[in-house]
């Protein structure tokens, strides 16, 4: 596989406990970055493309957002495998809303590498791609931008639609081309050594073997389902892929 990392923030900031798609926060900006890449490409920045940028929102407008597919289509036809972290349940279903075409980014999301949706379908929850970056002994996330007047702020992906809004544009930037950053450099050293290492919260080391490598979300649909008798509430996987399902 020849990975091309994919990453979105919404536009807008979505109060606590609401389902954030439901609420359509809308696109901030989008950024890509393939193996071998030094930076990642930003897909998207107002100041540079006024004309998909919707001021009144602070939004991408829809053409900026079918832009942003076609660009993802363009890699996947050459080839590459799309990776991401929680991207078939979150990033291109915000995009299939935001584009209206919701078929075209189902059958990428089917075909991507959504590490994190691996790491549910084989132990039945979800991690944070922070976690999973400190197992790998890779950076960890971008916690700190420099915002217009010099000042150094925290941002993590709540408050990232927050500076946005606020116009902090190069600040959100900066956090979205990182994470992409570390979701290629995570899915690289993965693959590498076939195993996704992490700490839990009570400090317990625990492991994924990846004896085949990363799967696609297709092919980790296939796996069985784990045990999560544990659990009390159980994330299934229908809850971040169902949207993908063929239309009828």
């Amino acid at each position: 596989m020849r990975f091309v990392a994919f990453d979105m923030e919404i536009a807008r900031p979505v109060p606590n406990g609401r389902d954030i798609l439901a609420a359509r926060p809308g696109i901030a900006c989008a950024a890509l970055a393939s193996e071998g890449d030094a930076r990642a490409r930003v897909l998207f920045d107002p100041g540079a493309s006024p004309d998909l940028f919707d001021p009144a929102s602070r939004a991408m407008t829809r053409a900026g957002a079918q832009l942003v597919l076609e660009v993802l289509a363009e890699a996947a036809a050459r080839g590459s495998t799309i990776v991401t972290w929680n991207g078939a349940g979150f990033d291109f279903r915000l995009l299939a809303d935001e584009t209206g075409r919701r078929d075209e980014c189902a059958r990428l999301a089917r075909a991507s590498v959504d590490m994190m949706f691996q790491v549910l379908c084989e132990r039945g929850h979800p991690l944070a791609l922070d976690a999973a970056l400190r197992g790998a002994g890779l950076p960890p996330k971008l916690g700190q931008v420099r915002l217009r007047s010099g000042e150094a702020a925290p941002i993590d992906g709540a408050a990232a639609p927050v500076f946005w809004q606020a116009g902090e544009y190069a600040a959100v930037l900066e956090y979205c081309a990182a994470d992409v950053m570390g979701t290629l450099a995570l899915a690289v050293a993965c693959q590498q050594s076939r195993r996704l290492a992490w700490l839990s919260r009570s400090g317990r080391p625990n492991e994924i073997a990846l004896r085949r490598g990363w799967l696609t979300v297709e092919q980790c649909l296939a796996l069985p389902l784990p045990d999560t008798s544990w659990m009390t509430q159980p994330l299934s996987r229908d809850s971040v892929v169902g949207w993908t399902a063929p239309s009828r």
